[in-house]
């Protein structure tokens, strides 16, 4: 499309384009541009307000830009446009829809990179109503219901939500949803595709966040879903779900088998006239947890691991840790000292 470059600020990386794109705004992210002129390029897919006026973030610049009005030729990512576009007018249909059936005005709304947010006035976590309204706007979209834009003459005081417009821009799904609104929509509600609720969330006491997507991010989450899969399956060698309860069922004998080794190594310790221990295979807990056992017995007891964390107990845990601060030791505590020494024998 033809359009014209109204300002660039080199020092800032910012523009200014008059064209018909989308700047952004209500939660809706701005169209991606890319402005060609003679002699320069600009791409961009942020905006900032300023003074009054929208400006564009330079992601991208070739060329020696003027700081003057051009004529140049603009063009959107119209890709990124439709993505968008599903995103906002099945939150209409959802806002909609959970206000009609359950009394739940929505107050918050955002689209992101790869999901979408509603947050909802007064509602509550029953899964089932959500599964109802997911379903009731598939339902919308199989019935490819027209969605009309226009300004309205005069406001208009049926909207499920209105503006501070004397004229406000009015979108419209027929027997669904008129809402003033300026953001981009598809032109029916068939062209969403579909729509799934990804998350149901408390906010807090008086907002539940629903995280969504539509349409073409469906595709995507599930590609990257089924490549994860993938991935597991190369890394466990078999059914992810199979092999993950196989690991919890190990992790839960590794963790009674580490508890009965921890008693034993204590009973050996506490009745060893070693005192320092170093180079140990050992992480901090189970080093505190021995500490704490030989102070309760009145041992003296030094715990080094192979990172050079120690863990100090009993009587004279200061004297020892005094030793340790003059190997360069730093840490502290009460009862039992923790830290790390510069170096630790190996």
């Amino acid at each position: 499309m033809k359009g014209k470059l109204l300002s660039y600020d080199h020092e800032r990386a910012v523009f200014q384009v008059e064209a018909d794109v989308y700047e952004g705004g209500g939660g809706q992210p701005p169209d991606r541009i890319k402005v060609k002129g003679p002699g320069f390029y600009l791409e961009s897919d942020e905006t900032l307000k300023d003074n009054g006026g929208t400006f564009w973030k330079v992601k991208k610049v070739s060329g020696e830009v003027p700081n003057s009005e051009v004529e140049v030729d603009v063009t959107i990512d119209e890709l990124w446009r439709l993505e968008v576009s599903q995103q906002h007018t099945a939150q209409h249909i959802f806002s909609a829809l959970a206000e009609q059936l359950y009394g739940w005005p929505s107050e918050g709304f955002a689209i992101f990179e790869n999901e979408s947010k509603i947050e909802l006035l007064g509602a509550d976590e029953d899964l089932e109503k959500y599964a109802k309204l997911e379903q009731q706007v598939n339902e919308v979209v199989l019935r490819r219901i027209p969605v009309r834009v226009y300004v309205s003459e005069e406001a208009n005081n049926e909207l499920r939500k209105s503006s501070g417009y004397e004229h406000p821009r009015i979108v419209e799904i027929e027997g669904i949803d008129k809402c003033a609104c300026g953001g981009t929509h598809v032109t029916n509600t068939g062209l969403i595709g579909g729509f799934a609720i990804l998350k149901v969330e408390r906010k807090n006491t008086r907002y539940v966040r629903v995280l969504f997507a539509a349409g073409i991010r469906l595709g995507r989450i599930a590609k990257t879903y089924i490549e994860r899969e993938q991935r597991l399956k190369n890394l466990l060698t078999g059914e992810v779900e199979e092999r993950v309860y196989q690991l919890l069922e190990q992790k839960k004998q590794l963790e009674v088998e580490k508890k009965n080794l921890l008693e034993l190594v204590k009973v050996q310790m506490g009745q060893s006239s070693e005192v320092l221990w170093e180079n140990l295979p050992l992480d901090m807990q189970s080093m505190k947890q021995i500490a704490s056992y030989c102070k309760g017995i009145g041992k003296d007891v030094v715990l080094v691991n192979q990172e050079g964390y120690f863990a100090i107990g009993g009587p004279h845990a200061d004297v020892h840790f005094e030793e340790f601060k003059q190997r360069g030791a730093t840490g502290g505590g009460k009862g039992i000292i923790t830290g790390k020494i510069a170096s630790a024998s190996k």
